[in-house]
């Protein structure tokens, strides 16, 4: 239980830490970018693929579970086929889809550069995030609950350094952001 929910306070860890660190360094609209439109459509990528992996983590744990190891690989390479596929599948249907779903949420003029650069770079680590995601519900599903979490903080504080780096010292603004959570 505590490594899940640890995990989930981790995951929102990096979408906290891109708004204080850029609305420290950059501004208001940078901030508006990182913590606005953008953090609502993020947080409905990552839940949808939290959800698909959380049905493939079902369907490993009882094929573990029956000591069935033929159905445990289909179902590990299904799901990793499925991470690649349709994380490529949504980085190509957000970086193109982007525009107009902030036009949608009505984005500010002066936020749309700052939202636009952060949520394509974003939508472009959608294959990585979606493979972590199914990662971690394969080593949950076969009992290892700790793993992912170290990843998981390990990842988060390398983001902050990241972020503090790219947003900090680079000065690259909201877009440096969200080259450090990917």
């Amino acid at each position: 239980f505590f490594p899940i929910l640890f995990g989930t306070f981790f995951q929102q860890l990096y979408n906290a830490a891109d708004a204080m660190i850029v609305g420290r360094f950059v501004g208001k609209e940078a901030l508006s970018a990182v913590g606005g439109g953008t953090g609502t459509v993020i947080q409905v990528l990552v839940g949808f693929f939290v959800g698909l992996s959380s049905g493939a983590t079902v369907i490993i744990s009882q094929r573990y579970g029956a000591g069935d190891a033929e159905g445990v690989s289909r179902a590990v390479h299904t799901s990793v086929a499925l991470s690649i596929v349709g994380g490529a599948f949504f980085m190509v249907l957000g970086v193109l889809a982007a525009p107009q779903v902030l036009v949608w949420m009505d984005t500010p003029s002066d936020v749309m550069p700052h939202a636009m650069g952060y949520i394509r770079i974003y939508f472009f680590g959608t294959i990585p995030s979606f493979f972590y995601n199914v990662a971690a519900g394969v080593l949950r599903a076969v009992g290892d609950t700790k793993r992912p979490l170290y990843f998981l903080m390990v990842s988060c504080g390398v983001n902050i350094v990241l972020d503090i780096v790219f947003v900090g010292w680079f000065q690259m603004g909201a877009a440096g952001a969200a080259i450090g959570t990917i």
